[in-house]
């Protein structure tokens, strides 16, 4: 099941443990006599989430009321493209001129 192209593209990008998720929850779903076997794939991939992360945009209203989770600010556009630089692998720990461990 997790050899279909479309199911090893989503682990790339989701992550191997959604992708188990998902087709655990579709192979349950054939148990329960609710799903076609033959459709099983389809319903993986269905059933995927769009993103890896979980988070779901709100409206920041501190002003008119006050609530930690809410409270927040949106990550600048220099912010997002440090994370996307820091997500690959970098020399963060390594003097690249030297050829040593940094500091």
């Amino acid at each position: 099941m997790l050899a279909d192209p479309r199911l090893v593209a989503a682990e790339q990008r989701l992550g191997r443990s959604l992708v188990t998720d998902s087709v655990h929850r579709v192979q349950q779903q054939v148990r329960e006599g609710k799903l076609d076997p033959a459709a099983v794939a389809d319903a993986a991939v269905a059933d995927l989430p769009p993103l890896a992360a979980r988070l779901i945009p709100v409206l920041n209203a501190t002003g008119v009321l006050l609530h930690t989770n809410l409270g927040r600010a949106p990550l600048s556009a220099a912010a997002r493209e440090a994370v996307t630089a820091a997500a690959g692998y970098t020399d963060l720990e390594f003097d690249l001129a030297a050829g040593t461990r940094g500091r």
